[in-house]
């Protein structure tokens, strides 16, 4: 056995023992490879700290800690439930209107968070007991809710498509854009959904709002609502960076929330600052370590092994992308978002590229790829969140939610093979970008 290939069932195994043993994740990247480099290689063992600062040593990643903080003024700022009232007011009345309506309040409270899991919490605290007392099952309420969450992390802003920015050398202004298309993907697939499933169940409508009700509810949320456009119009304009952008958002969310809204305190504040700067630590710290990681793949040749395979298929950018999308919701299965972007894109971009896939099309199927691994079982996080939020088995939130993994799998297909879905919008902007 060659000199790689012990190293690599080294690395694998050390890996595999420390997920079976539910050690955490950071843990687990950085303990396999110090392992690894002192048992295995002459590199002192004094360069890997610098190696896992220099993992963070990255301006698109400063966006991250900025855009949880502003997500998270919002969520407590009394955003959610206006969005609700607002997105129920136009198509609440539709068969199935509560679960477009979950849907749809997903996608724009994606908008504005660039987060699964807070999305869970925010839309579906208020919208699963209306589902559930409205006549809705429940594990068709569990499935909608824990699944449309996922909206949160395509639609720009996304801490997903940030990273891989960040790792791929990638515009994340072409990326949060391409992000808008397949959004939309997503939520016609589920909306649709929805609605031919109420049609066969029968299932009850509601009176449709008034024009005076739709304006109303219109203008308590117009002001959240211009947030992702403060966002957006400002990274195209050219006002500002990704970055930048994140920060405006911190200051403009927290203006609407203290003192249009009036919904949040300085002692709100000071809460929202702390659990802010927590899931920006869990979220840094798991970066910090996969770029441990994917800097021992590389350095042992173990990247090069891999894809060496992988680059046999250059002539079939179709096959290529199958076997990408295969490798990403397998790994998606049993560690997070940001490992998966981490470990994965370094071995899969050089061939994907060299097959004439744009870095920008291949961005936007990587992000709605570890996307959906937080549905996937077993370490999906959102069966987890949903789970404590709603007080139910995680088996029955994983059951609720296989049929809505299927519809996930049929948009990821979509996003894969029709590239102009996800990059009409984006050439628009950005010409020479693919």
């Amino acid at each position: 056995m060659s000199e790689v290939a012990v190293v690599t069932v080294l690395v694998f195994f050390l890996m595999g023992l420390g997920l079976f043993l539910t050690i955490p994740m950071f843990i687990v990247l950085t303990g396999t490879a110090f392992i690894a480099f002192a048992t295995m290689t002459p590199i002192p063992l004094s360069i890997l700290p610098q190696r896992v600062f220099a993992g963070l040593e990255s301006f698109p990643l400063m966006a991250i800690p900025f855009f949880i903080f502003a997500a998270n003024i919002m969520g407590k700022g009394g955003l959610s439930a206006r969005l609700i009232q607002f997105v129920q007011s136009l198509v609440g009345h539709l068969p199935g209107g509560l679960g477009i309506t979950v849907v749809a309040t997903c996608a724009a409270f994606g908008a504005i968070t660039g987060s699964s899991a807070s999305t869970i919490v925010a839309v579906g605290g208020i919208l699963y007991p209306a589902m559930i007392r409205a006549g809705y099952p429940q594990h068709f309420a569990l499935g909608v809710i824990t699944s449309s969450a996922l909206l949160g992390m395509i639609i720009p802003p996304s801490n997903a498509m940030i990273v891989y920015g960040a790792v791929a050398g990638a515009s994340i202004g072409a990326l949060f854009i391409s992000g808008i298309g397949a959004g939309a993907v997503f939520s016609l697939v589920y909306s649709a959904y929805c609605y031919g499933w109420a049609k066969w169940q029968n299932v009850p409508t509601t009176r449709r709002s008034t024009l005076q009700e739709i304006w109303q509810s219109m203008r308590d949320v117009v002001w959240g609502l211009g947030m992702p456009a403060i966002i957006l119009g400002g990274i195209y304009g050219g006002v500002f960076t990704a970055t930048e952008a994140a920060a405006v958002s911190v200051i403009y969310s927290a203006f609407v929330c203290m003192v249009i809204y009036r919904q949040l305190d300085l002692k709100g504040l000071w809460e929202v600052c702390l659990d802010s700067a927590l899931a920006s630590a869990r979220i840094l710290i798991m970066v910090a370590a996969a770029s441990l990681f994917s800097w021992l793949l590389t350095v042992t040749g173990i990247t090069s092994a891999i894809a060496e395979p992988f680059s046999q298929l250059k002539q079939s950018p179709a096959l290529i992308l199958l076997v990408a999308n295969i490798l990403f919701l397998i790994a998606g299965m049993f560690i997070d978002v940001f490992s998966n972007i981490l470990i994965l894109t370094p071995i899969l971009l050089g061939t994907v590229t060299g097959a004439g896939i744009g870095p920008v099309h291949f961005g936007i199927i990587t992000s709605v790829n570890v996307d959906i691994g937080n549905i996937t079982p077993p370490f999906g996080l959102n069966l987890f969140v949903a789970s404590g939020t709603f007080d139910k088995p995680y088996l029955t939130v994983v059951k609720a939610v296989l049929p809505w993994l299927g519809l996930a799998l049929i948009s990821l297909g979509i996003i894969t093979y029709f590239p102009e879905v996800s990059l009409w919008l984006v050439q628009q902007t950005y010409p020479n970008v693919r």
